[in-house]
């Protein structure tokens, strides 16, 4: 047998410099692509204050009883109501047959963290903005929200009693941070 001598230098067969090169070219594009596209993707990207808007973040805790606050999110009116234990208890003996749009107290209430509702105070029936969203100004023959253009009347939970309106007030995407914040979005 004849022995071999194994060039450790030796370049494998089919492969040559000009193929190495065409390899450390394509590596070099391919991070030079990356170092111009990231900066590029993280500018797009909203800054802390873009974040802050559209994921605001409310007191809660400040809400008395019986009471409303209006926030700005979107665009739209969001109405956050604490109610009372008595509130709870008759909204939840109101028969589901006599509503238009029947509704649990259970999807409607925050879960946990007190009696809050959140809803988005624009009518169902024609989109104009409610009144009774002041703490001290419940309006309606349901305590909760009335509309001034078409006289829809809405409960403390948001849902459609009487008048042209035929859909609850809808709930906005929130969650708890704490016992005092929600978070919108």
């Amino acid at each position: 047998m004849a022995e071999s001598t194994a060039n450790p230098d030796a370049v494998p067969a089919g492969f040559d410099r000009r193929d190495f090169l065409r390899i450390l070219a394509m590596a070099g594009g391919a991070v030079g692509a990356a170092s111009v596209a990231w900066p590029l993707i993280e500018a797009l990207n909203p800054d802390a204050a873009g974040e802050a808007q559209t994921r605001p973040i409310i007191t809660v805790s400040d809400i008395p009883e019986n009471s409303a606050k209006a926030v700005q999110w979107a665009g739209m009116p969001i109405l956050i109501r604490r109610l009372t234990d008595a509130q709870i208890a008759a909204a939840t003996v109101v028969a589901m047959a006599d509503l238009p749009d029947p509704a649990q107290i259970s999807s409607r209430v925050a879960p946990g963290n007190g009696h809050f509702v959140v809803v988005v105070g624009l009518n169902t029936g024609t989109p104009c903005r409610l009144e009774g969203d002041s703490p001290s100004d419940p309006r309606g023959n349901y305590d909760g929200w009335i509309c001034p253009c078409d006289g829809s009347q809405y409960d403390v939970l948001g849902r459609v009693r009487s008048g042209p309106a035929k859909r609850n007030l809808a709930i906005p995407r929130f969650t708890f941070i704490n016992d005092d914040q929600i978070q919108l979005g």
